[in-house]
Parts: structure tokens; sequence; C-alpha cells
């Protein structure tokens, strides 16, 4: 310890040990606006974003540690919270048994995570394990040395970031011992996968990304299990995926025999025009950019009271029960976020057994 330090700028910071770190006359912090007061500060204050959100997810592991060895890290007297990026105190968070690669020089441990999706998730904490790149970029490998992050959100060439997958982390643990063979830089922020783990790597990512996408698709074809009488059919045509309004919905067929007989087909025909005009182009964009925040508009109550004196008596002629039927439209956004009022509506229904 210094026994005079009344020269050194904030050395009342330091305790009875440590170490104070000094910097002064940082010529480039200001981003180039040296005359331009608000874009510095602005800039400034992203950077400092940019290193908090480093420090609470590479050191996150020290920072949750209990006892002794708990590390706190503060900016401008604020205390940090980890950033825990597979969300493993989530209950719908799917953790997948841990596996384990021993080595000459250590072992390395792999473990499977798929993070909940953003529906079970409140906005804040969706955002923050997507970070500012978003989900779509923050899928693959995180690599760990010693309990810290040095690479986060990467593939490494054994798959693609996809929608699909943008649930998928996979952590590995290396001891500091294989420095060597992962060729780790002495700032710790690089690694290459020795060709041993890459085959062993390249396997697990098989499953897990084939496990990941074949999920996805069972719940797309259950989109189109016409027992769930759903407003758009999904078709397989020429090769292409098709959508298109099913004109065969109970609420279609029942308010098209409701117009005259020189009407009917100036109403199919809208009703094809409505699924030729699909912004698909659109779609496909938004979705690779944040899927999570693309929505369907929301229908007026008579709509939907139109809609449930349509399709329950449909569905129960089909033989499937009360609680069936609660069960199908609860899977369907348009009645579960209106469930309050969608719920007195069916119970008349069913006391009717029929339409009104």
């Amino acid at each position: 310890m210094i026994e005079d330090d009344s020269n050194i700028p904030h050395a009342d910071l330091l305790r009875s040990d440590g170490t104070l770190v000094l910097w002064e006359k940082l010529d480039r912090v200001d981003g180039g606006y040296r005359h331009d007061a608000r874009k510095r500060a602005q800039h400034i204050n992203s950077a400092l974003a940019g290193a908090e959100r480093h420090l609470r997810i590479v050191f996150h592991r020290f920072m949750e540690r209990g006892g002794k060895g708990k590390l706190s890290i503060s900016i401008n007297d604020r205390v940090l919270d980890p950033i825990d990026p597979f969300a493993t105190k989530h209950p719908a968070t799917q953790i997948d048994p841990e596996e384990t690669l021993t080595l000459a020089q250590g072992i390395v441990r792999i473990r499977s995570f798929t993070i909940p999706h953003h529906k079970l998730l409140q906005k804040d904490e969706w955002d923050k394990l997507g970070g500012p790149e978003g989900h779509l970029r923050s899928q693959g490998f995180y690599i760990y040395r010693g309990d810290r992050l040095i690479i986060s959100g990467s593939w490494l060439g054994l798959a693609r970031q996809t929608e699909l997958t943008k649930l998928c982390r996979i952590r590995l643990d290396i001891p500091n011992t294989m420095d060597a063979d992962w060729k780790i830089d002495v700032k710790k922020a690089s690694a290459q996968l020795p060709p041993v783990v890459r085959e062993r790597l390249k396997k697990i990512v098989e499953r897990f990304v084939h496990t990941s996408k074949r999920t996805y698709r069972q719940r797309g074809q259950k989109l189109t299990d016409e027992s769930r009488v759903p407003m758009w059919q999904r078709l397989l045509k020429d090769g292409s995926i098709v959508y298109q309004p099913n004109s065969n919905h109970p609420v279609l067929v029942e308010f098209e025999e409701c117009l005259p007989e020189g009407l009917r087909q100036g109403f199919r025909n809208c009703i094809s025009l409505v699924g030729a005009g699909l912004p698909v182009d659109s779609l496909h964009a938004d979705l690779l950019g944040q899927a999570e925040t693309v929505k369907s508009t929301e229908a007026e109550m008579g709509a939907l009271e139109q809609a449930l004196h349509s399709m329950v008596p449909h569905l129960l002629e089909q033989g499937i029960s009360e609680a069936g039927i609660r069960s199908m439209l609860k899977t369907t956004d348009m009645f579960r976020n209106e469930w309050e009022r969608v719920e007195p509506v069916l119970a008349i229904i069913f006391e009717k057994g029929g339409p009104e």
C-alpha cells in the first residue's frame, strides 16, 4: 500500500488492499463529437451501456456465486446484476443432461439449453436475453474458460443461425489447461475448436437442432389440422408452401349462404384476393428480424362471437367434447387473448347445444 497517496486521483476508493486503475486523457471516448455536447453524451452513454452488458454476461458466473467468492461490479455506484444467457432459473427453460468429453489436457463439459418462448417471458427479460443484436444472433455456442465467458452466440460453422433455432444455446466449459489446444489468445476473447471437439459437437448440434426444428414443424402441422378449423390453410404446391384463407371455414360458409346467389361468386373472389395479397416478402423480412414483434390484428368481439356461433356447433358435430373445444380455442391467439369475454359466450352455446 502507498504511504502517501494524496497526489493520486480517486485514491480514496482504495480499501486496505486492491488495485486502482486510472485512465486519463481518453482522446477517443468522445467518438469524434468533441464540439457537439449532445452527440458526445449519446456516444458515451452508448459505450457505457455496451460495457455494462459485457460485464454482466462475461462475468455472470462470478457474480452469481455465494459467499466470499462472489464478485460485485458497480458502474457509477450502481451494482450490476448478472445476465444468465440460458435463463436456467426460469421454469420453462429446457435443460438437457450434461455431456463430457475427456481429453489429454482435461475435461470439456457440454450442456444444451432451449430458452423459453418470448410469450413466456416479460419483454425486458426477453430483450435482456437477446441483447442488442437480438435472438437470431444470440443462438449457438457459449464457451467458458474457468467460468469466464469468452465466446457467445456463434455456431462456429457447425450450423446456420435460423429463426427455427433461435432458442437453442449450447454451453461449453473448458479448463485453463487447454489454452494451447483451443488457441485462446492473451485477451481470452477468442478460441478455435480442436478437431476432436468439433467432431463431437457436430453430432450434438445435429441432434439438438433437428429436435428443435421438428418441434416447430409439429406445431406448424397442428395449424393445418382440419379438426381445428383454421382460418388459414398451409398447403404444399409445386414444391412451395402456400398460405391461403380457408374457404371452407364455418364462418365463411355460413356468411356466403346468407348472400343472394348473384353475390356469392364475388364474395369468393374477395377471399381469393385476400390470400393472393398476403405480403410474403415483408413477412419474411420481419420474421428474420424480430419475429416476436410480428402480430396479427385484434378481432372485434362481435366478430369473435359470430365465429364461435359458427365453429362450436361444427366441432360438436365432429364429436369433440366441450373440454376439448375449450382447450382447442385456447391455442388460437384471437380467442385466447379475449378469453374472459369468450368464456361466457361459450357457456351459452354449450347450454343451448348449438347456435342461437
